[in-house]
């Protein structure tokens, strides 16, 4: 069992994403890292961040992910259409877990901008998670 809960949350939830045949007909995959020359749209995972969100009768950790969408469309549309849909397959769901238990999994932030380039529209979905480790 590992104390930290973020690699089986991070899988959970690529998890949940692949299995939706909607979204994945919509995009060119989910990557950790991005193939050279992969066509857009695609998502990442981002890696996040976590704290301590123990008690005296628990061990827990708040997590901050990071989904990015990626797109070739000029306008914002492509990205806030996948962004809704990945905010619909995440929000509130209770993921399975191994060796510990989600309490919580929240959207918190929404961004949808141009890249650097210009050329490649970003969207940046944050969600907020909670875990407990389980024995």
């Amino acid at each position: 069992m590992t104390q930290f809960g973020a690699q089986t949350l991070w899988q959970a939830i690529y998890d949940k994403l692949t299995a939706d045949s909607l979204l994945m007909g919509q995009i060119s995959g989910i990557f950790d890292p991005v193939p050279e020359g992969e066509d857009l749209p695609y998502l990442t995972i981002g890696e996040g961040s976590m704290r301590d969100w123990s008690a005296k009768d628990f061990i827990g950790q708040e997590h901050l992910i990071d989904i990015h969408i990626w797109s070739g469309k000029r306008g914002g549309g492509e990205v806030r259409t996948l962004s809704d849909r990945v905010a619909t397959l995440l929000s509130g769901q209770n993921l399975t877990l191994t060796g510990h238990q989600l309490v919580g999994l929240e959207f918190t932030f929404f961004e949808n901008f141009f890249d650097g380039d210009g050329q490649v529209r970003h969207g940046i979905l944050r969600f907020r998670a909670k875990t407990i480790q389980t024995v």
